[in-house]
């Protein structure tokens, strides 16, 4: 038998990179590939002793821009459509009002009111159970997404810090404009003027640059986000050898995470977990660059989130034993948007380069030979160390 922490060393985890990378290539939402995925997890899974598999399908859209367009449509037509009558003013105020509640929906993980439209997809969530050795008294769910985004210069742009600014001014310019349009509506005397042209000069710009995103190829997704299935499978492999004593561990293997959480969301729609003692860890680009526990995320100031409170402090309890890691803030957007909004308690681990941003997020470079076999096996580790931390913090009989 071997020993149980063998599998997070970085031979064993660079394996199933290999396999997911390379063997399976790109993996987008809905596709043959993501299906693919699916079933290796499952070989893997039931190769290492874990017996308690399900597979949840469920529909989708496929692409992030079945979400967008039609908001930033909405957006560009609410600005060339105020003219003078009153009745185009308030249609003007309407639209816009509703692409913004719309496009904040969308840069928060949040599905739009139209999605049963746009779900032509299938696709699938894995869920593996692995109990622990005495009675539970916890629950801890370990989330990897299988899919892979295409290349987009939006999300984020060449210099990322800009963001957050400008996707939260977007937001706020097409409320107000919903206001402004409203007011005009009600006005004696209401002329189009440099307002109006700035605001369809920047929400004809945003729906180019969106088409232009869609033109994309579909990128290899070695660290977004094969480096989080490949540690959940090393995890899973270690805990099948050596349980836990009071926590059930449960890997979610995610589909669609790439265009808005959907997996995600249709997971605990479906099962309805126990909010009671359950905590979510959700793995996000842990294939390169270095190691944090995230304290804060979000890609606008409207749509901020933040881990459990309780679920941090273990972190940083575990982070007593790996001195690498630390807790800071990122500009992430992932499937704990999805998990707080829904009421769970969780906590994000993500890799970050040398300038704080996620490593190659949406880039075509994000390949297998930028992946650093170490950063792997640390993230493997730090996760297998939380998990003890909240299996001694399980509350007594």
């Amino acid at each position: 038998m071997s020993e149980p922490l063998s599998s997070l060393q970085p031979d064993r985890l660079m394996q199933h990179m290999q396999a997911l990378c390379k063997g399976i290539g790109a993996r987008p939402a809905c596709s043959p590939q993501e299906r693919r995925a699916a079933e290796y997890v499952q070989i893997i899974l039931r190769s290492v002793g874990v017996e308690q598999i399900a597979v949840q399908p469920f529909r989708s859209h496929t692409t992030l821009g079945a979400q967008m367009l039609p908001v930033l449509a909405l957006a560009a037509l609410a600005t060339l459509t105020s003219a003078k009558t009153r009745l185009n003013r308030l249609r003007a105020a309407a639209l816009s009002a509703l692409s913004a509640f719309n496009l904040h929906g969308a840069l928060s993980a949040k599905p739009p009111f139209f999605q049963p439209l746009i779900a032509l997809g299938t696709s699938q969530n894995v869920i593996a159970t692995i109990a622990p050795r005495s009675a539970i008294k916890r629950r801890v769910y370990l989330i990897g997404h299988l899919d892979s985004s295409k290349q987009r210069f939006l999300l984020p742009p060449a210099l990322p810090e800009l963001l957050k600014p400008l996707a939260t001014l977007g937001i706020g310019a097409l409320f107000l404009n919903a206001l402004v349009q409203a007011r005009r509506a009600f006005a004696r005397k209401a002329r189009r003027g440099l307002w109006d042209a700035l605001l369809a000069a920047l929400s004809l710009g945003a729906l180019i640059a969106q088409l232009n995103d869609e033109r994309q190829p579909f990128v290899e997704g070695a660290n977004d986000n094969a480096s989080a299935v490949s540690v959940l499978l090393g995890l899973a492999e270690t805990l099948s050898l050596a349980p836990l004593e009071h926590t059930q561990v449960n890997f979610l293997f995610t589909g669609c995470a790439e265009v808005g959480g959907i997996g995600m969301a249709r997971y605990l729609e479906q099962f309805q977990p126990p909010r009671f003692n359950s905590y979510f860890i959700a793995f996000e680009m842990v294939g390169s660059g270095n190691l944090c526990y995230v304290t804060k995320h979000g890609v606008t100031a409207f749509g901020e989130y933040a881990p459990d409170p309780d679920l941090l402090a273990l972190a940083r309890r575990a982070a007593v034993q790996h001195l690498q890691v630390a807790g800071r803030e990122m500009l992430s957007l992932d499937e704990l948007a999805v998990i707080v909004r829904m009421g769970y308690k969780g906590l994000c681990l993500a890799g970050y380069d040398q300038e704080g941003w996620l490593p190659h997020w949406h880039r075509a470079e994000d390949r297998l030979e930028r992946i650093q076999a170490g950063a792997l096996s640390r993230a493997a580790h730090f996760g297998y160390t939380l998990l003890q931390e909240i299996d001694r913090s399980a509350p007594a009989d």
